[in-house]
């Protein structure tokens, strides 16, 4: 009888230690790329023509998408400055700057009087944006 006591209070005790804390860094940028992903989401079905394409509503979230594209990186940890971490650190940083430069140039051209086949290209540059940051940085 004592073993088994003894095991679920372990559990117990084990589960309340798996929370994280959602003002972590990891939770804090984990928070703001599921936000990031719902917004193209959005986005991706309009350019699909999955959803009916709403120009202020496309403008809306390609605005928003340029906002959260600045705001994960401070939630980072700082790369070492020697060897092949100082070389991941210019990569990542050149990543994180294209992602940024790709959701700015989509949300400028997002508007009133923007055509699907104008907003196409810049949509496609964000998600090859992401996918090149992924493929590096986060290979699984």
């Amino acid at each position: 009888m004592k073993p088994l006591i003894l095991l679920c209070c372990t559990a117990a005790l084990l589960a309340g230690c798996s929370k994280t804390d959602p003002n972590s860094p990891g939770a804090l940028r984990q928070a703001i790329f599921k936000d990031m992903l719902r917004t193209s989401e959005t986005l991706g079905g309009m350019v699909r023509g999955r959803t009916s394409y709403d120009p202020a509503v496309f403008s809306r979230d390609a605005l928003k998408l340029k906002a959260l594209a600045s705001a994960p990186w401070s939630h980072f940890p700082e790369f070492d400055a020697s060897g092949a971490s100082h070389a991941s650190a210019g990569q990542f940083k050149a990543a994180a700057q294209q992602l940024e430069t790709a959701t700015t140039q989509l949300a400028a051209q997002a508007g009133p009087a923007a055509s699907m086949a104008d907003i196409r290209p810049r949509f496609a540059a964000v998600e090859e944006s992401c996918a090149a940051c992924h493929k590096v940085f986060r290979p699984e």
